[in-house]
């Protein structure tokens, strides 16, 4: 089981690349069969694969633009990541403000589950 410091180390590289949205080094920090699921969707991708896939288009929507990591809870093997960001629509140029919630699981020294809850609401205003 990873220890607390180890959690940190691979939160840190991950919140790095998502930041410079680089999807590449984002799953760099994911398990072999590492899941991405956002709360808005029905099911999760159901492989590493469809997971990058998810990521890449959720980069492709929307610039971050800023980004406040606010809190992070670690219980080994697990973590919650509490942070704002500032997003614009690529399509719409809209830009706003939001609360994300991450819920992460850790195996093997990489990501093995990752949910992000987000106001779909507000997304969805983003696009149309």
């Amino acid at each position: 089981m990873e220890t607390r410091a180890e959690i940190e180390r691979i939160l840190d590289r991950a919140y790095a690349a998502r930041q410079k949205q680089d999807v590449n080094a984002v799953f760099e920090c994911f398990g072999s069969d590492g899941r991405f699921r956002q709360n808005g969707l029905d099911r999760p991708a159901a492989d590493r694969e469809a997971a990058r896939s998810a990521l890449q288009d959720l980069f492709d929507t929307f610039d971050l633009l800023e980004f406040q990591g606010h809190c992070r809870v670690i219980e080994p093997p697990r973590a919650v990541v509490y942070w704002r960001g500032k997003f614009r629509a690529k399509q719409s140029g809209e830009v706003a403000e939001t609360d994300i919630l991450d819920l992460i699981e850790i195996k093997d020294g990489k990501i093995a589950s990752l949910t992000t809850f987000f106001d779909t609401a507000l997304a969805a205003r983003l696009l149309a």
